[in-house]
């Protein structure tokens, strides 16, 4: 009678703990789906503005400030999708949000205020040719080919299509 009630109790613990793993995870998941999506919005609003700077599509200001609006928008909601419980799941952030993570919010406050600077400069091609450059680069604080927060750019792109 005793073996059963522990064997009872186990199985009841086991399954609050279950619950909670579950619940953990449901909330890893859901900063990891939120902070994706916001990357997918930023790339997909970079798309238009990157191709016109390689000369791919023609200049286009009405899709370069969208483009520009949307990177701030999105990137301001960064910083609170990276909480403790994200560390592991479906993701490619790198460790290094976490140890490093006044770096972190230092490069999303450069990327938006390099945006927000962008598009209040850009008023024609010949401005967006010389401003576009500074926000790829501002990109760069975070995806690099080594020690950054997450991987290269164009690694990011091509897991995104």
């Amino acid at each position: 009678m005793l073996r059963r009630a522990a064997v009872i109790a186990a199985l009841g613990i086991g399954a609050i703990l279950g619950t909670r793993t579950i619940i953990a995870y449901a909330q890893n998941s859901d900063a990891i789906t939120q902070r994706r999506a916001a990357m997918t919005n930023i790339a997909k609003a970079g798309t238009p503005p990157f191709k016109m700077s390689k000369g791919e599509e023609p200049f286009d200001l009405a899709k370069v400030q969208a483009g520009l609006k949307t990177y701030q928008t999105e990137a301001a909601k960064l910083k609170d999708l990276f909480p403790d419980n994200s560390k592991t799941g479906d993701t490619d952030a790198s460790p290094k949000i976490w140890t490093a993570r006044s770096d972190f919010n230092a490069a999303i406050d450069t990327f938006i205020a390099t945006a927000k600077s962008a598009a209040a400069a850009i008023k024609d091609e010949a401005s967006f040719k010389a401003e576009y450059p500074k926000v790829v680069r501002s990109c760069g604080g975070c995806h690099k080919d080594a020690d950054g927060f997450s991987p290269r750019l164009a690694d990011s792109f091509k897991k995104m299509k």
